[in-house]
């Protein structure tokens, strides 16, 4: 598999049993849009959680009878998997070089720094100019500032949220980021700093108090997910073991149940239940990447690759189809057939827009940029 992971990282054309460098010489982090298998499991994801909420709106509009689709959020926890693995990959050319720490947060940053200030710049927009659309959102001065530096806060009503809804994951993508740059400055493997410092955060989570500061939000056994992703990444990077297509086809698609049908109940069982489902799932989908090269549909590839956008703006097409719903007069079952189709239709759709003519070409931009300087 070491082989054919590197290949992936690449973008090489593998064979059977080739070895190929992980990474060209001039590139200073791997492309990662050409492992079809990780960008099936990123569009995954984001359905999960534009699902999710369009449950939510069905039951917080129409009908409170309704349980909004709870497992939706294991979403995030593949989201965090998948980041854990893909920094491991993506960031083996950087160890040992003087300034890799700074070219891996530069890169991150552009990443996800800007599509997340536009996002919630427009949040803010809406909710000045329509209110009613926005009911759960009440920012104060200082929380819309920490919303835009990704530190947790409380919002007029008192409860920890940023201004944009999701934003809420990125803190915890921030820290495992600074843990991640913090190996590469001491020139050791991520792990020898990323596990202790993720450990420490889950074991803080068992005596921080709801009343503590806001920034205490971060200490959460959530981050451990982020570890699961790593060591599966080292682990695919330093060994070889034969694969089973099969066996890794099967174990994807009942990982995929798992994580769908199967309810959590607290903090640690969601990282013990979802967390290690979510892993199973990544490590079984790059085991089958030679089949899903093959057989998974471009436009689920395409929409892994929007996942971020898609993830960040679903929130604003939601409102509006509720909207439609009610002109057209649908009830019952119909109403949340018609509510989570066309919600995850046409967020999936303005989604693909926005990637393609705002998020693209704003990132490759500022990574030109990036690489320019350093």
């Amino acid at each position: 598999m070491l082989g054919f992971v590197r290949g992936l990282a690449v973008n090489a054309k593998v064979g059977k049993g080739a070895g190929v460098n992980l990474l060209p010489k001039h590139a200073p982090t791997a492309p990662i849009g050409q492992i079809r298998s990780v960008q099936a499991l990123r569009a995954v994801a984001a359905i999960f959680v534009v699902v999710f909420h369009s449950t939510v709106l069905w039951h917080d509009k129409f009908d409170a009878s309704v349980r909004p689709w709870a497992n939706g959020n294991a979403g995030v926890d593949l989201f965090f998997v998948i980041s854990g693995f893909i920094m491991a990959l993506s960031s083996q050319r950087l160890v040992g070089l003087a300034d890799g720490w700074r070219r891996f947060l530069s890169l991150r940053l552009v990443r996800i720094v800007p599509m997340y200030w536009i996002v919630t710049a427009a949040k803010l927009a809406a909710i000045s100019s329509v209110p009613s659309m926005v009911q759960h959102t009440r920012p104060n001065g200082f929380n819309i500032a920490a919303s835009f530096f990704f530190i947790p806060s409380r919002d007029a009503t008192g409860n920890i949220r940023p201004v944009l809804d999701v934003g809420w994951t990125l803190s915890f993508e921030m820290v495992f980021y600074l843990a991640f740059s913090v190996s590469l400055m001491m020139g050791v493997t991520a792990s020898s700093v990323v596990v202790p410092s993720m450990v420490v955060l889950a074991v803080a989570s068992t005596v921080t108090q709801t009343q503590w500061p806001a920034i205490t939000s971060l200490a959460d056994p959530i981050v451990l997910e982020f570890v699961f992703g790593l060591i599966l990444g080292e682990t695919a990077l330093r060994k070889r073991f034969r694969n089973n297509v099969s066996v890794s086809v099967c174990l994807l698609a009942l990982t995929l149940f798992g994580l769908a049908c199967v309810p959590t109940h607290g903090r640690w069982q969601r990282v013990l239940v979802w967390g290690l489902a979510a892993t199973c799932a990544v490590g079984a989908s790059v085991a089958a990447e030679q089949w899903c090269r093959r057989f998974v549909p471009n436009f689920i590839v395409r929409i892994g690759e929007a996942s971020y956008s898609l993830y960040l703006t679903h929130a604003f097409v939601l409102p509006p189809v509720g909207l439609i719903a009610v002109k057209i007069g649908l009830a019952g079952d119909a109403m949340g057939v018609f509510l989570v189709t066309a919600c995850l239709t046409i967020s999936v759709a303005a989604s693909l827009v926005v990637y393609r003519y705002v998020e693209m070409p704003i990132t490759n931009r500022l990574r030109k940029a990036v690489h320019t300087r350093t």
